[in-house]
């Protein structure tokens, strides 16, 4: 431990603000709740469910807005299971009815919910209160400027590069000195992995979205982020032969046995213990799961655990840095007015401040996008800083490729056609029907 720790702005941390990497929340900030004392009911649908750290900071947040604010009743709806929460957004979206605070994935519909006045404009309150405001980085703010539409709909709550996180001692015992960079590298690392009679990647196709991140990291190395626009607007068809391939590439690990023979029956959960405990050497995962890999109370193997990013094909190098991270947003109901509005507005602020942005840093590897908080780098995580580093090197970044599509039902069509590779299913089978599912809306 340094005597005197270095200090390092948020800017640096966040790595390259002009590709947007972003995260986090925050707490403290200016309100402007009123003193009226009468009652408030806020609401609020995230994902910030479950017993992480970054679940406890956030409920550090919640007790000290209602100690703040008796006069408010806070009903938290968040659920961290990905399906759960869907359930309960689609039932919000068809009544018409939102929460006070709520995430929408993805950007392609925003205009619908827009014209709907679902979604508050928040670039006022951004403008009037600089302190907060303008201490986004631009780049995670102008992801939710919606092209056709004024203002900014959303603040960044959490983001992070999605990529490998390895096991150093099983790579050590397969003899393999340090984690590949190449496609054809990564082949041999897991014929290597198969001889010593270890799972090479952990993975549970049943959680659908595991398969999904996968295609989605071979796409951007295959064909860089742009693919996934030019799939939403429909400039290129799941269909075309070099769509094709990169489904071909997941059938090929597949057939290089990288994954646990009976993975279409494991839950995300499963395919995270088998790697905790030592018993796969790679899984696919974000940054939200840094502070869980370095507990030793939940993770056998935590001083054992590195970070790399996915492999580049030799054949495409200028796609070696076109990354996929997660970007997951606050929004707040667009039919709030008054004291609602304003209680709303500063719980988002303490939510998105700079003093929980540090602690959300420090306390539990989550990564941030304010430009105006230092941090202290001895308490930093190391695989949190690793995960900077890399970050730093990304030329492109992009979501899952459904969140730029427009069709509702992509995200679960093209998990589930990828996963059906896992099941026998062949590329072609999955590329035509996603593209069929298009079709048959057009």
């Amino acid at each position: 431990m340094r005597n005197k720790a270095k200090r390092i702005t948020a800017a640096a941390l966040t790595g390259v603000m002009a590709l947007g990497l972003l995260a986090g929340c925050g707490s403290s900030g200016s309100g402007s709740g009123s003193d009226s004392g009468e009652q408030v009911t806020i609401r609020l649908l995230t994902r910030m469910s479950g017993t992480s750290p970054q679940v406890g900071i956030w409920n550090d947040i919640l007790d000290e807005f209602k100690e703040k604010h008796p006069e408010v009743t806070i009903i938290d709806d968040s659920q961290s299971d990905e399906s759960a929460y869907n359930n309960v957004l689609s039932t919000d979206i068809a009544s018409g009815e939102m929460a006070n605070i709520f995430r929408i994935q993805g950007v392609a519909n925003l205009g619908e919910y827009i014209d709907n006045g679902m979604i508050l404009d928040l670039q006022p309150y951004l403008d009037e209160d600089p302190e907060w405001g303008g201490g986004f980085t631009e780049s995670s703010l102008a992801y939710y400027q919606v092209p056709g539409y004024e203002g900014t709909y959303a603040v960044p709550a959490e983001s992070g590069v999605i990529g490998f996180y390895y096991n150093t001692e099983l790579f050590e015992k397969a003899g393999i000195s340090e984690f590949p960079e190449t496609w054809t590298e990564f082949l041999d690392v897991i014929d290597k992995l198969n001889a010593i009679d270890v799972t090479p990647i952990a993975i549970g196709t049943q959680s659908t979205y595991m398969a999904g991140h996968l295609h989605n990291l071979i796409s951007y190395r295959w064909l860089g982020t742009d693919i996934a626009k030019q799939l939403g607007s429909r400039e290129k068809k799941w269909t075309d032969s070099d769509v094709v391939e990169t489904l071909q590439y997941v059938k090929d690990l597949i057939d290089a046995n990288a994954f646990d023979p009976n993975c279409a029956g494991l839950t995300d959960t499963m395919a995270l213990t088998s790697f905790q405990t030592g018993e796969a050497a790679m899984i696919i995962t974000g940054p939200w799961n840094i502070s869980v890999f370095s507990d030793p109370e939940q993770t056998a193997v935590y001083d054992k655990i590195a970070f790399a990013k996915f492999p580049y094909f030799e054949e495409k190098p200028e796609y070696k840095d076109e990354d996929m991270q997660t970007m997951s947003p606050y929004m707040v109901s667009g039919k709030l007015e008054g004291e609602e509005l304003d209680l709303t507005l500063e719980l988002l602020k303490m939510l998105t401040g700079p003093e929980a942005t540090k602690r959300f840093a420090e306390e539990s590897a989550t990564l941030i996008p304010r430009t105006d908080v230092e941090l202290d780098q001895s308490k930093i995580n190391p695989l949190l800083s690793d995960v900077i580093a890399e970050g730093n090197k990304s030329t492109g970044i992009a979501q899952d490729i459904f969140d730029y599509d427009p069709l509702t039902s992509m995200q679960d069509r093209t998990r589930n056609s990828i996963a059906s590779m896992f099941t026998g299913a062949t590329p072609e089978d999955a590329a035509a029907e996603i593209q069929a599912e298009i079709d048959s809306n057009q």
